[in-house]
């Protein structure tokens, strides 16, 4: 036994002495990397060996060593976007990655809304997706990367499973629906190369993909035994898919997140307004940006227990308020894209697109549109009629002269009760009002499981479901 020990380890150690320049797997062809940022390479050669890269955009050329177990770190300083370019490692024997890009790069997570592919699932489509997939090319600046599914009980520095690639109609079909149409309307007003990394897996929930120091001060939350081998819902465990999915990332910068998660979380809201800021507040610090950017995707409308029931909607009221209350993060609204019958509504280019709107208004700081729908801003009792007023606005309702649909008051024993509702013209104010309720205590807007309103501004993006008390 000790011989055979003995053996493997001589081995391994000889391996070590004749390794060639290897990085860890987030690194690669096709690859593109943020603009104007602090890259840093981590791999391994030859112990006690020089470690040199030289980027073509530049020109210049880094050096570091390998320690005692051949591992080294190189930081490459990235210009204004543009490419391709190469970046050429060498310990004697030169690795070259090929036609690489400089831009914007986006980190894209979440559940099975988010890993949704745009050819779509088996027996559920995504509503126009097969242009998009026909029209794909190549040559075209934007760069998909999947992370595979993978987990661990400790926090791992490589072993991400996936490669970057370029836009073919087959790796399009392929990617990640809502981080595709994102991007697609980044690169597409932007004009410059954008990067997508989509790390998401079905049916996970939020302490998944938060880290075992930052759940340690939750008294809800269970942390998983790091010497276990089996867990029966990995992707509800919590740390699992942070450990083995997003830390591996650790040293590649990027612009920002989009989120499409919360339906495995919806039966305990209270828990998740909790932790959702305790998880961006920790990707903030992992990214070394405090003010990353961070949109997400507040969950459409299902019937979850039964279309008229609340679950579902006091997650979607979590949603919003949260909105509200952390910085420097926005609401993809989805009052208008949902499925009645299926989890996976098959609206995922309006979900991409108003990600996207999200992004370009507050991060990429473009003026001259509306990048949301009509949010809740207040609401008064008037001659007992409620006058609410909405922020996204401003421009104006629709529609005007037309009853809005979707609105309910609750009266002062707590039966919630139909209501009539329209738009003071050329406002951003909807009257609501029924009859038989004079003084009602709480106004609601499509404040059930699976229920549709009309109400949107005039950009037609449509007005997020909301519960409020009448003061």
């Amino acid at each position: 036994m000790r011989k055979a020990l003995f053996f493997s380890g001589a081995l391994l150690y000889a391996a070590i002495l004749s390794a060639k320049v290897s990085l860890t797997s987030i690194w690669g062809d096709n690859m593109v990397l943020q603009q104007k940022s602090a890259v840093v390479f981590t791999g391994n050669s030859t112990i006690g060996k020089k470690v040199s890269a030289n980027a073509s955009w530049d020109g210049k050329t880094v050096y570091a060593d390998c320690d005692k177990n051949g591992s080294f770190t190189l930081k490459l300083n990235t210009p204004s976007y543009g490419g391709p370019y190469a970046i050429t490692f060498s310990d004697g024997e030169r690795l070259i990655l090929k036609n690489i890009l400089i831009g914007e790069v986006w980190f894209c997570s979440g559940q099975s809304n988010m890993e949704m592919p745009v050819k779509g699932f088996r027996g559920q489509p995504v509503y126009g997706s097969q242009e998009y997939i026909v029209s794909a090319d190549v040559k075209r600046p934007m760069r998909l990367y999947t992370v595979k599914n993978a987990w661990s009980t400790t926090p791992k520095s490589d072993g991400i499973d996936g490669c970057w690639s370029e836009t073919s109609p087959e790796n399009v079909a392929n990617f990640s629906a809502a981080a595709y149409f994102f991007g697609n309307q980044l690169q597409k007003t932007l004009k410059i190369p954008v990067g997508l990394i989509n790390c998401s897996w079905s049916a996970s929930k939020i302490e998944a993909w938060m880290s075992r120091e930052t759940l340690s001060s939750f008294a809800g939350v269970e942390l998983p035994d790091v010497s276990a081998t089996e867990f029966g819902w990995p992707a509800g465990t919590p740390t699992l898919l942070w450990n083995a999915m997003v830390n591996p990332w650790k040293g590649f910068p990027v612009k920002g997140v989009i989120w499409y998660q919360g339906e495995a979380n919806s039966a305990n809201p209270d828990l998740y307004r909790k932790l959702f800021p305790a998880m961006i507040s920790q990707w903030r610090t992992f990214w070394h940006q405090a003010e990353l950017p961070f949109y997400y995707v507040q969950i459409a409308p299902w019937q979850s227990e039964g279309s008229d029931k609340f679950d579902w909607a006091l997650f979607r009221q979590c949603q919003l308020d949260l909105m509200k209350e952390i910085p420097n993060v926005g609401m993809a609204i989805t009052a208008d894209a949902g499925s009645e019958k299926f989890i996976h509504p098959p609206y995922k280019i309006k979900v991409g697109e108003r990600l996207a709107y999200w992004a370009l208004a507050k991060t990429y700081n473009l003026k001259g549109f509306m990048y949301s729908g009509p949010v809740y801003k207040q609401c008064k009792l008037t001659e007992g009629k409620v006058e609410v007023d909405f922020d996204f606005g401003a421009d104006g309702l629709v529609p005007e002269n037309e009853p809005v649909t979707g609105f309910e008051l609750v009266d002062r024993e707590g039966q919630v009760v139909p209501a009539s509702a329209e738009i003071i013209n050329g406002s951003s104010v909807v009257k609501v009002w029924n009859e038989n309720v004079p003084n009602p205590v709480e106004v609601r807007y499509c404040f059930r499981n699976f229920k549709i309103g009309n109400l949107c501004n005039n950009a037609g993006l449509p007005a997020a479901p909301f519960k409020a008390i009448i003061k």
